[in-house]
């Protein structure tokens, strides 16, 4: 193990070297703790199931899976470079340039969708552009198969034991924000790349996300997104068409 890389609700990712190839990798580790039950064992190993599954340049692979010491983990490429966000950030990059970018994401996505797999947390930290400016979706710990029955493991809870929203709340879609997990669907994580198409291209929100929570699930169910041309006027009818 070289380092952490990120700690999350989940669990920790290490870049780790795989001694039998030497090549970089890196290792996802459930977190362990009062919150951790069967039920976050069973999402993640589903997380596992999903990315085996999965075959795109545009998708992370996974390369292994087990137990350690007790904990859970699996061992995936390790993709260096930047978050999309920190990537396009203070970059005034032409329309065009951001469009072919944003196509190869959808790409990833639509791949995931042709198996059945509805990501479900669709934003700019969980997708990560590579030294050659080539993107990759991670992160389908909330994922889930478009075929699998609702119960209440294959959900993820909408709030925490301390009231936070589980998930990533400016970018979820309406029936995300709702609490109707019953219209969940493929529909759910265009909805995601649409907002993330519109920070793409002007830098900012479609609608207000600060706040306080209700707020925010209040902005997303209620407020007329703000045209994208009103904030970047290079912005075409038919670019503005496609983002709302």
């Amino acid at each position: 193990i070289v380092r952490e890389v990120h700690r999350g609700g989940q669990g920790v990712v290490y870049q780790a070297i795989q001694k039998s190839t030497k090549r970089k990798v890196a290792i996802k580790v459930m977190r362990e703790g009062p919150f951790a039950g069967p039920r976050d064992r069973s999402r993640f190993e589903r997380e596992v199931q999903i990315l085996g599954q999965l075959d795109h340049p545009g998708i992370v692979r996974i390369h292994d899976s087990g137990t350690a010491a007790g904990s859970f983990f699996y061992v995936m490429d390790y993709i260096s470079g930047q978050a999309l966000d920190a990537y396009t950030a203070g970059d005034e990059r032409s329309i065009d340039a951001t469009l072919r970018l944003f196509v190869k994401v959808c790409e990833a996505v639509n791949a995931a969708h042709l198996r059945g797999v509805i990501h479900r947390d669709l934003k700019p930290g969980n997708i990560r552009v590579d030294s050659a400016g080539e993107p990759h979706v991670l992160d389908f710990g909330l994922a889930k198969l478009a075929t699998q029955p609702l119960t209440e493991e294959s959900q993820p809870r909408l709030m925490s034991m301390t009231g936070q929203f589980i998930g990533s709340l400016p970018w979820a879609s309406p029936e995300q924000a709702e609490g109707s997990p019953e219209k969940i669907d493929t529909r759910t994580d265009v909805y995601s790349l649409g907002v993330v198409l519109y920070q793409m291209l002007t830098g900012e929100f479609p609608y207000p996300v600060t706040g306080n929570m209700r707020e925010v699930l209040d902005n997303i169910l209620t407020v007329e997104p703000t045209r994208p041309r009103t904030v970047r006027t290079q912005i075409d009818d038919e670019v503005e068409t496609l983002v709302l």
